[in-house]
C-alpha cells in the first residue's frame, strides 16, 4: 500500500510541475506569437483549465511536503504531545474545509458543468472539467490530511518525531536556501560587493 501511495504522490508531482511548464510555455509562446499576428487561439482557455487544476493539485502536493503557510510562533512553546495535538486539530479542521469546498464544487458542477468553455468547447470540453479541479483535488487533500494524522497518532509518544522532519525533501524551502554554499560575511566589504 505504502508503494501505491508513493507512485501516487510522485504522478501528483510530475502533473504538477508538466501544468506548470505548459501554463508557462503557452503564455510565453502566444505572447511571442502575438508579435507576428499568429497568436495561439486556445493557449488562454487551456492555461485556464490547466491552472485550476494545477494550483489545487499543488496546494495538495504542498501540504504533503510541509510547505504551506503555517505560524508556530505559539504552538512551538507547548509540548512535542501538545504540538502533535495541535497539528491534528488543524488537519481536523482543513478536512472540515475540504468536505465543505467539495460540496461546494460539485454544485458548481452541477450548475456550469455543462456549460460550453470558451474555444475549448470546440473539442467538446465545458466548464465541468476546470470547476472538477475543487471536488477531485478536496479529495486528494482529505486523503493527504489523513495521512499526515496517521503519522502523529502513530508517533505520538515519540517526542522527536515531527512531519517536517519525516519529508525527505531537505533541498527544499527558504530555509534550505544556500545550503551547499558558505555564509556571507555581511562585516566583509568584498562579500557584500
Amino acid at each position: 500500500m505504502n508503494k501505491v501511495y508513493q507512485f501516487y504522490c510522485k504522478i501528483e508531482e510530475v502533473l504538477v510541475g508538466a501544468g506548470f511548464v505548459i501554463i508557462v510555455a503557452l503564455t510565453f509562446l502566444n505572447a511571442v506569437l502575438r508579435l507576428f499576428d499568429m497568436p495561439i487561439i486556445y493557449a488562454d482557455d487551456i492555461s485556464m483549465l490547466l491552472f485550476s487544476w494545477t494550483a489545487f493539485m499543488g496546494a495538495d502536493v504542498a501540504m504533503r511536503h510541509c510547505r504551506l503557510v503555517g505560524m508556530d510562533i505559539v504552538t512551538k512553546k507547548f509540548s512535542p504531545k501538545m504540538q502533535k495535538i495541535f497539528a491534528m486539530a488543524v488537519y481536523a479542521i482543513i478536512i472540515v474545509m475540504m468536505v465543505i469546498l467539495i460540496k461546494g464544487g460539485v454544485k458548481i458542477m452541477q450548475v456550469n458543468g455543462n456549460r460550453p468553455f470558451n474555444t475549448l468547447a470546440n473539442f467538446g470540453i465545458g466548464y465541468g472539467a476546470v470547476t472538477a479541479a475543487l471536488p477531485v483535488c478536496g479529495v486528494m487533500m482529505i486523503l493527504t490530511a489523513l495521512t499526515k494524522i496517521g503519522k502523529l497518532f502513530r508517533h505520538f509518544s515519540d517526542d522527536a518525531f515531527t512531519l517536517k522532519g519525516d519529508v525527505n525533501d531537505n533541498t527544499l524551502g527558504e530555509e534550505n536556501a544556500g545550503v551547499d554554499q558558505a555564509p556571507v560575511n555581511l562585516d566583509d566589504p568584498e562579500e557584500v560587493r
